[in-house]
């Protein structure tokens, strides 16, 4: 919840933020990097103000 607070704060005082799962940012990067997407990718991640990666810990990340 806190997250989502930050998040609408920065929105409001308009920035670009991504909201996003810690599963789901290690997954898109595992197949951005598997299909030669890489550098693509963490453009977009770094195109926003604020990247929020939520659910940090709730689950096991894949390690290669």
């Amino acid at each position: 919840m806190l997250s989502v607070a930050c998040g609408r704060v920065a929105v409001d005082a308009g920035h670009r933020v991504y909201f996003t799962t810690a599963a789901e940012l290690a997954a898109k990067c595992h197949t951005a990097a598997l299909e030669g997407r890489w550098k693509t990718w963490m453009r977009f991640f770094a195109g926003p103000k604020l990247l929020i990666t939520d659910e940090l810990g709730y689950l096991p990340l894949q390690t290669a």
